[in-house]
């Protein structure tokens, strides 16, 4: 039976703090964006509200598909991060 085993080490911290901060920033960066667009989105629903389109209307599934991808931004830094830094091979 051969076994293998996973060797690596941890980076030195002159190399993991430039890129914490640059997915901090990264990340600041995304939240705004989406919370102009989940402000966008609620200008729009009321906008609809008043003045009904020919249509169905386009906010709520917008505002949906809004927070889904601030729930993906939010859970896919840390591991982005954690791949990134943490191992080195």
């Amino acid at each position: 039976m051969l076994e293998t085993m996973l060797a690596y080490k941890e980076l030195p911290a002159e190399v993991t703090e430039p890129l914490q901060q640059l997915f901090r920033w990264l990340l600041w960066l995304v939240e705004t964006g989406l919370i102009a667009r989940l402000a966008w989105v609620g200008g729009r629903a009321g906008w609809e509200y008043f003045r009904p389109p020919p249509g169905p209307p386009a906010a709520p599934a917008d505002a949906v598909r809004t927070l889904a991808s601030w729930i993906f931004a939010s859970v896919a830094w840390p591991l982005a991060g954690s791949l990134l830094m943490n191992l080195a091979f």
